[in-house]
């Protein structure tokens, strides 16, 4: 793997973000409004100031995402990497950044990193926080935070689901990344649990693994419900995913419900 590595002349800095994702296309830039191409652009202004005029006019800043959110999906703890100018202050720009950041992104840390880090080839690990509101009562305070499901679920059933996916398996059947060829990862630990809100009690499946394919969480997130819901069993979940075949998955979960908690290196 090749990518841009910083020189006596420049830094790599580490980048942990937070954003609600209603309003942007995803992470990845080139699709209107998205968190990469708008702190592209923040940043990029700000960093003549940070260095104290001292970055060259023509400096072209890239930005790395530790993982490509999609539209819709929100994030607390998004990893990314930048090399900019040395001469550029990480405090003075973290305070520049901030001030002109939109009301939906914040930029939680900013740190000099390594030389060779960087944001999405060092991951070893990500989380997932899937949240549904179940049963006869909505909650208007997670409205756009979670997937408003009218049934009320079985804990129990949607853990059984949940021990499906568990371990080192080809998730050929609960991705829509239809051009990757490699489809294995592996999933380290899923928990489900009811948390307490001021309305109501809503679900949280949290999911660690060493990595996810497109759209994947979303998908399992839509079969460990429809468990819950007693409309799939843990076997024929197993018998779906042995299949490799996309088509007999359940449709995504909608993207509102998810988050991605944090990163790890």
């Amino acid at each position: 793997m090749i990518w841009e590595m910083s020189t006596p002349k420049t830094q790599t800095l580490k980048l942990t973000l937070a954003y609600n994702g209603a309003r942007f296309k995803g992470w990845q830039k080139g699709n209107g409004r998205t968190v990469q191409s708008t702190l592209i652009e923040i940043i990029s202004k700000a960093l003549p100031e940070a260095s104290h005029g001292l970055t060259p006019a023509n400096f072209e800043l890239r930005l790395d995402g530790a993982g490509r959110t999609d539209a819709g999906v929100h994030a607390e703890g998004q990893v990314a990497s930048a090399v900019v100018p040395a001469s550029v202050s990480p405090e003075l720009l973290f305070e520049k950044v901030n001030q002109h950041l939109p009301v939906d992104l914040a930029l939680v840390s900013l740190v000099v990193a390594e030389d060779r880090f960087h944001a999405r080839y060092r991951a070893q690990a990500k989380t997932y926080r899937y949240t549904v509101v179940d049963g006869p009562v909505g909650d208007p305070f997670l409205h756009g935070r979670a997937w408003r499901y009218p049934v009320q679920l079985d804990l129990e059933h949607m853990k059984a689901a949940a021990e499906v996916f568990v371990g080192q398996q080809d998730f050929s059947a609960f991705t829509s990344d239809r051009p990757k060829p490699n489809k294995e990862r592996r999933i380290f630990s899923i928990t489900i649990s009811r948390t307490r809100t001021a309305v109501v009690s809503p679900v949280e499946i949290l999911v660690r693994g060493d990595g996810f394919l497109w759209r994947q969480v979303r998908i399992m997130a839509a079969a460990i419900v429809a468990a819950g819901a007693r409309e799939l069993s843990p076997a024929e979940i197993q018998r779906v995913l042995a299949s490799r075949t996309r088509a007999q998955a359940p449709a995504p979960a909608p993207a509102c419900g998810l988050t991605l908690v944090s990163v790890e290196y």
